[in-house]
């Protein structure tokens, strides 16, 4: 049990990118080092974590239960989010001090700018690939927008999006 903890711990400390980052970790720990797992029970231990809500990292809790049964749930789990938790609650008491800083104050308000202005890239990259395949998706996809900020019911855009497809087809 101590072993399942400690290399769970471990995987939690180095799961920088997310979870889906630490899956050939997770993988190797499960599979090849230890053999808690065979391939096939891997697999569908991603299958399950995916099909649960929450951070693909669940992955730890079915691990832990093959190994120790609901003893090792438990340890596994609270292994792989210890050290995150634990650095999100220390970034979170490091702001909270520094919000008062005006240098502080001062960097959030051009951060957020700036936050802005990659989002407006970001949008923009993924709309000119769009005009590529067929201009008339960049329109169909402003139109979409505005009316669905307008309060159009999501089914009437569906309904509506199905007839216009329809309609262009024959033309």
């Amino acid at each position: 049990m101590l072993e399942l903890f400690g290399r769970f711990l471990v995987i939690g400390a180095l799961a920088f990118g997310g979870g889906q980052a630490a899956l050939p970790l997770v993988e190797r720990l499960a599979v090849a080092d230890t053999g808690w797992l065979t391939p096939a029970q891997f697999a569908a231990g991603i299958g399950l974590s995916y099909a649960t809500p929450g951070p693909v990292l669940i992955l730890a809790a079915f691990i832990g239960y093959h190994v120790a049964a609901v003893p090792g749930a438990l340890a596994a789990t609270a292994a792989v989010f210890t050290v995150p938790v634990i650095l999100a609650g220390g970034a979170a008491q490091l702001v909270g001090k520094l919000q008062e800083a005006r240098w502080f104050q001062a960097f959030a308000q051009f951060a957020a700018a700036g936050a802005v202005g990659l989002l407006g890239v970001t949008l923009l990259a993924l709309a000119l690939p769009l005009t590529d395949v067929h201009p008339a998706l960049l329109l169909g996809s402003a139109v979409v927008l505005v009316a669905e900020r307008n309060g159009m019911h999501p089914i009437a855009l569906i309904v509506a999006a199905a007839i216009f497809g329809a309609a262009s087809s024959l033309l």
